[in-house]
């Protein structure tokens, strides 16, 4: 659907796996997408069960920001709306004033519109982004240039170069030059431009600087005994983990070593990625990728030479994911509306809880694989894992499933399993961890409601989440009962699904500035002390909901009394 909720015929639908290493023929949608007819209706046939991302393209359009789902299961019928994208426009000309003819040009998105972080992963931002990579946008014979299609946010824009190609596709002159930054500076000076949806943004003029850069150039080592024919070094930009240039290193190659050109002063990290395939059946973790650890580089006025990236095999774990029915057919009865779900469908990750480093951001296009499903017999694998302490992430297919445990083996025999949802797991490079279980259960609550405050019941003035904190004294360290959730900031409104049946203590807490701001905001529940922090609140409150199989609670009004200061003890007297 359109804009006015008009339907868009001949819109391009593709569907894309999660699990493409076990799901390969299902991406043949992606190479041959359906279109919609007249009344913008589609079908994607032929699909094995799974979870998919769905997108739709159309010239000049993109998808609102309203859809939001982010993976769709066969069998479920979607809508997805299109809306105008923004247009930047403007004249790219030489120091004299005359136009730069068939010069690439790119918008570089930095920052969402409402200045937080750019959201990664869309796959409508990547189409995007590869339009503008692969040089489409090309001043004309007037030095005029126009892109158009873009989502809503703030953007720099460049000319020249290859914006971040490693090889000249659709080339042009100026390929080698430095890129120039709208007005006319480096990444560092470039002013910003800021694109409202179906906005077309003009004068975005830029006076050619004609400048031919530095370069980087080093070595890669660490590459014995893999199969792969040539290895990937990026050249991200620091701070931000935009992409400036791709650069290919052959495995033949005796010195094994890379460049890049073009370079403008700034600060950048240098990384390199290879793999030996392995074995495509077994996801991430049979691809044995290797990356080595991101170098920064300052450039300033001059080359830079001499990088070594010694390349580090990554970790991976190894699972099974299952899917208890009920043992008693009673309170089933309850659950009869809740979908039917497949274990297949179940779209499971492994965050870092590690606090994120800059460095990080060197290798962006790694988040494009922190998913996976499991296979018909429930088993997983997850591959691409940095060092570090990891934590299981599952988003599940119905809201009549709830996690019950996530474990791994025993480290001695007879022993109890670990529980891995407690404390997560830590893992080395090269670790490869088997035996995680994940079992789920059917009969999962739900609690839907709103915070009010005052006698006028309104929503909160300030942001904050609801916790819903095991009422049991048994259940203290059971990390999988505890939830939440941040209210709307629009009429206070929450959502809880997939809850363990049980009795809860339901308690809001308000969102300091500090928290509000933190992009990697760990849930409280991870730590001993934040869970014995919301117990004593709950306590506390005296509010406990008791929750059944299959319940679902809505319209719930939650009845909040904000915090109130403590005022401000007077001045002592100073003693005479």
């Amino acid at each position: 659907m359109g804009e006015g909720n008009q339907p868009v015929a001949g819109a391009a639908i593709l569907a894309f796996p999660v699990n493409i290493a076990s799901n390969p023929q299902s991406m043949v949608s992606a190479f041959s997408p359906v279109s919609s007819d007249a009344d913008g209706k589609f079908e994607v046939a032929g699909l094995r069960p799974g979870a998919y991302t769905i997108v739709a393209n159309s010239p000049g359009y993109v998808l609102s920001e309203s859809d939001s789902q982010p993976f769709y299961r066969p069998g479920e019928t979607v809508t997805l709306t299109l809306v105008k994208g923004g247009v930047i426009t403007g004249r790219v000309t030489n120091s004299s004033g005359d136009p730069v003819v068939g010069a690439s040009v790119r918008a570089i998105k930095l920052r969402e519109i409402d200045n937080k972080p750019m959201r990664v992963g869309a796959l409508s931002e990547i189409s995007i982004a590869a339009s503008a990579v692969l040089g489409l946008f090309k001043t004309d014979d007037r030095g005029i240039y126009r892109i158009y299609g873009l989502t809503a946010g703030l953007y720099q824009v460049a000319a020249g170069g290859r914006g971040g190609r490693g090889f000249s596709i659709n080339g042009s002159p100026y390929d080698n030059d430095a890129p120039t930054y709208y007005p006319s500076g480096t990444p560092d000076t470039g002013a910003e431009v800021t694109v409202r949806a179906g906005d077309e943004v003009s004068g975005i003029d830029i006076r050619y600087r004609d400048h031919r850069g530095h370069s980087i150039s080093g070595s890669i080592s660490g590459a014995t005994g893999l199969s792969q024919e040539s290895f990937s070094v990026l050249l991200t930009r620091a701070g931000s983990g935009i992409v400036e240039a791709t650069s290919y290193v052959l495995r033949s190659a005796s010195a094994k070593g890379f460049v890049f050109d073009e370079v403008l002063d700034g600060e950048y990290f240098v990384a390199a990625m290879g793999g030996n395939g392995g074995d495509m059946a077994e996801g991430a973790q049979g691809l044995n990728v290797l990356i080595s650890k991101p170098r920064r580089v300052t450039v300033t006025g001059g080359d830079v030479t001499g990088i070594e990236l010694a390349l580090e095999p990554l970790a991976s774990i190894a699972g099974r994911a299952v899917i208890e029915p009920f043992q008693d057919a009673a309170p089933k009865t309850g659950c009869k509306n809740d979908r039917s779900a497949r274990v297949e469908e179940i779209v499971i990750s492994a965050p870092g809880e590690n606090k994120p480093r800059p460095e990080d951001q060197a290798l962006p296009f790694l988040n494009s694989f922190k998913n996976t499903t499991p296979t018909e017999k429930g088993e997983f694998n997850l591959g691409l894992l940095r060092a570090g302490v990891h934590r299981l992430d599952l988003q599940l297919p119905s809201e009549g499933l709830y996690i019950k445990s996530v474990t791994l083996p025993p480290a001695i025999s007879n022993a109890k399993p670990i529980d891995a949802a407690k404390n997560g797991f830590a893992v080395r490079s090269d670790d490869k961890v088997k035996g995680l279980v994940v079992t789920l259960s059917e009969g999962a609550a739900g609690l839907r409601g709103k915070v009010v405050t005052g006698e006028e019941n309104k929503p909160p003035a300030r942001k904050m989440n609801v916790h819903l904190v095991p009422a049991e004294p048994e259940a203290v360290d059971e990390v999988l009962r505890y939830f939440e959730v941040e209210i709307a900031t629009d009429g206070g409104g929450f959502s809880l699904t997939n809850i363990a049946p049980g009795k809860y203590w339901l308690i809001a807490r308000e969102l300091s500035e500090q928290e509000q701001s933190k992009a990697d905001r760990k849930p409280i529940a991870w730590n001993s002390a934040g869970r014995m922090g919301l117990r004593f609140e709950g306590d506390a409150s005296k509010k406990v909901i008791d929750l059944s199989y299959c319940q679902r609670v809505v319209d719930f009004a939650f009845k909040y009394t904000p915090l109130i200061e403590p005022s401000k003890a007077p001045a002592k007297k100073p003693a005479l």
